[in-house]
């Protein structure tokens, strides 16, 4: 759960170590952008 984190930008490699995950919410925070490949290891 990253709500309301007040995230404003994600590495591409944020999400490397949670190749399980299922679910996930950015609700109430400001990413406006995602890089490339962000998902590819999902």
């Amino acid at each position: 759960n990253l709500e309301d984190n007040q995230l404003q930008a994600l590495t591409a490699d944020i999400f490397h170590p949670l190749n399980e995950l299922r679910t996930l919410s950015f609700a109430r925070n400001q990413v406006s952008a995602l890089p490339p490949g962000v998902f590819d290891c999902l």
